[in-house]
């Protein structure tokens, strides 16, 4: 069995959490501590809509946040699976 890949997880999260915002911070854990910013470029090749958004927090530091907006009718499945009839 193929092993999924950091690009696949990262895309999995976001059909799984569509429309939440997701911390970068989390999805570094998932993505890679060094790359997790590719996949999500990567995730955006594959058609995806990823919005992000910073905020400042009362600590004066800046979380960056995503989120992904499947299109209008269309139901997230997790990376890989298809709709079935």
């Amino acid at each position: 069995m193929k092993s999924q890949t950091f690009r696949d997880a990262v895309a999995d999260t976001f059909k799984r959490r569509a429309g939440e915002w997701i911390d970068g911070l989390a999805l570094e854990t998932i993505g890679g501590r060094y790359a997790w910013r590719s996949r999500v470029s990567d995730c955006r090749q594959l058609g995806m809509v990823i919005e992000n958004r910073q905020r400042r927090r009362p600590d004066g530091s800046v979380i960056s946040e995503y989120r992904y907006v499947p299109p209008v009718g269309q139901v997230a499945l997790p990376f890989g699976e298809e709709a079935r009839p």
